[in-house]
């Protein structure tokens, strides 16, 4: 089977099944998207669709014979070979935990989490950082996107491992966390045992500790709330959550982006059990634009014409995530649209923004990543939509003859930033403007009395 066509622009309104081979294995999986990415069989071993999911593990074709592995009793791993060997003083390759938690792997292996040292935007910043700041200052990016550092302290990053960037072993080596101690709130034990979600579970690999620390949002703290050294929330999306309903609710991080699913926590070869649930280690959030869209919701709550003015009524409102919409980098924003036509001829706009806006010592407004993080001294502006936040915008249009007119409210979600890009003529840095239309509304409007 040629590799690459394995799946390839499946599109669908209805679950359906769809099976491929490679080798002697049989993949089985149920779609539910109407739309889906090209996967690389060789490096595929799971499909995850959000809405409705299901995490699938190989099925193994008995006709072909050479099962992959045998039962969790036995010493584990591929049939009369050992269970894969863990690193018992330092830092396990990923590689080594998907040979038993293949789907899992597969999954993650398409996350940001996975590529938050390779990806260009990331690459970008940090090499910015590099030449603006020096390398101490930069080390700080690394002990979020190459975390690994933590233990070893590979700032060049010339190890494998440190490259795997939030790679299984990190999160599952993490015992508990400390944010009363914000340069360092990470408590982790390497070697054979690892740490988990699940009670009463045994692997021939390692040792499991269940800790009801991976279903608390105080692990996702550890990244993702920041201060910098002037004392500046450049990132808040943890404190947001702490102050919202959702957080009174016991609503989690994990319950939104790590949803638990039908599947297998190990393939079949290792355990022969019924299937049962786990969480979606895609961990989407902000690169997600279906996620984004299911965040807030737009409405033209009316009209009113005086005189030769008109005022549109909109409400903007927060109600799909537990953090401010938008969150994260501040780079991060949302821009509210509104056109008034006449004739399909555009006779008014306006623009809303949703955003955070931070300044240095200087009063000098920052645009890149790497600056908010060093340099960030004040916060200039904040506009974003708080958690079940319901905005009331006013808009007025003026000198406006009576006629029957259009408005069109459309919201978009916003990100300009720089990505490195390697290609024939080799390294650079380009710049990147993203922006998705997550809604969109239009209205009829008249003056009283037509």
């Amino acid at each position: 089977m040629n590799r690459g066509a394995c799946l390839a622009n499946v599109e669908t309104s209805k679950s359906q099944k769809v099976k491929t081979t490679k080798a002697n294995v049989f993949w089985y999986f149920t779609v539910s998207i109407s739309t889906f990415r090209r996967f690389d069989v060789s490096t595929f071993r799971g499909l995850v669709v959000t809405a409705g999911a299901i995490l699938v593990t190989p099925v193994l074709n008995p006709e072909c014979g050479g099962a992959l592995g045998q039962q969790p009793e036995a010493t584990g791993g591929q049939l009369g070979k050992p269970p894969p060997e863990l690193n018992p003083n330092g830092w396990t390759s990923s590689a080594v935990c998907g040979e038993c938690h293949q789907a899992i792997h597969a999954v993650w292996r398409q996350s940001l989490h996975a590529n938050s040292w390779s990806n260009g935007v990331f690459q970008a910043g940090f090499r910015r950082s590099n030449e603006t700041y020096g390398e101490e200052k930069s080390r700080l990016c690394l002990s979020c996107h190459a975390p690994t550092v933590r233990h070893g302290g590979d700032y060049a990053v010339k190890e494998a491992i440190t490259k795997e960037g939030i790679t299984c072993d990190f999160c599952h080596s993490i015992h508990a966390v400390e944010l009363a101690d914000p340069a360092d709130p990470v408590r982790f034990a390497l070697g054979k045992t690892k740490y988990g979600p699940l009670r009463h579970a045994q692997s021939p690999a390692h040792q499991i500790v269940h800790s009801d620390l991976f279903k608390r949002s105080e692990f996702c703290a550890t990244c993702h709330d920041y201060k910098n050294a002037n004392g500046v929330p450049v990132l808040g999306t943890f404190s947001e959550w702490k102050s919202s309903s959702y957080a009174e609710r016991g609503k989690q991080c994990q319950d939104c982006h790590m949803p638990l699913v039908a599947g297998r926590t190990v393939s079949l070869d290792v355990k022969t059990e019924s299937p049962g649930v786990v969480n979606l280690h895609n961990i989407s959030g902000s690169h997600d634009i279906e996620r984004v869209r299911k965040a807030v919701t737009l409405e033209v709550a009316g009209y009113e014409w005086v005189s030769d003015k008109v005022w549109v009524f909109l409400k903007v409102a927060n109600e799909g995530s537990g953090h401010c919409f938008p969150t994260g980098l501040p780079m991060h924003r949302a821009v509210l649209e509104v056109k008034l036509l006449k004739a399909g001829e555009m006779i008014g706009q306006r623009e809303i923004p949703f955003e955070i806006v931070m300044m240095d010592e200087s009063g000098r407004t920052l645009r890149r990543e790497h600056e908010v993080f060093i340099s960030a001294a004040k916060v200039r502006s904040d506009t974003r939509l708080k958690p079940n936040e319901v905005r009331s915008i006013e808009i007025p249009f003026r000198d406006i003859k009576a006629s029957r007119l259009v408005v069109t409210a459309s919201l978009y979600y916003e990100y300009s930033t720089e990505a490195l890009v390697t290609d024939e003529k080799g390294d650079r840095i380009e710049p990147v403007e993203m922006k998705f239309l997550i809604a969109s509304r239009e209205h009829s409007m008249k003056p009283v009395g037509q």
